[in-house]
């Protein structure tokens, strides 16, 4: 079982199939993920790379903005 976070809620979630489309570029591998709060989305791999890169700027974000609140 591969595992990941849900792209929209950050919860966990789980990787259910991958499989690999045509497109004009070549080809793009996809992802179907589900989550414990039962969103679930058929993404690129690469689209839900960059939701992670942005749930983790945005968690470093929250956590700085509470660090200078602290002072």
């Amino acid at each position: 079982m591969e595992t990941t976070t849900c792209p929209e809620c950050d919860a966990p979630a789980e990787v259910r199939g991958r499989s690999v489309w045509e497109s004009t570029d070549g080809p793009v591998e996809h992802v179907r993920v589900e989550c414990i709060r039962r969103h679930w989305f058929l993404m690129s791999v690469a689209s839900l790379a960059a939701a992670h890169q942005h749930s983790a700027r945005l968690a470093a974000a929250e956590l700085s903005w509470s660090a200078r609140r602290r002072r």
